[in-house]
């Protein structure tokens, strides 16, 4: 992740403005695309929680 930044750092520093403009939307896309990624449970996340929460204790 710090090449990513240091990649983004080099293009405000002395990329022209299209470049800029073009680095912007790049990073944009991959944010959501983030985002998107940690908003998905796979499958073994779920049965997981599933199995956990079966195992507590009676009150």
């Amino acid at each position: 992740m710090g090449l990513l930044r240091g990649a983004a750092v080099a293009v405000a520093a002395g990329g022209t403005a299209e470049q800029v403009a073009k680095a912007e939307a790049i990073l944009a896309e991959a944010r959501r695309a983030l985002f998107e990624m940690l908003a998905e449970k796979p499958a073994d996340v779920q049965q997981a929680h599933a199995e956990s929460t079966d195992t507590l204790p009676a009150e």
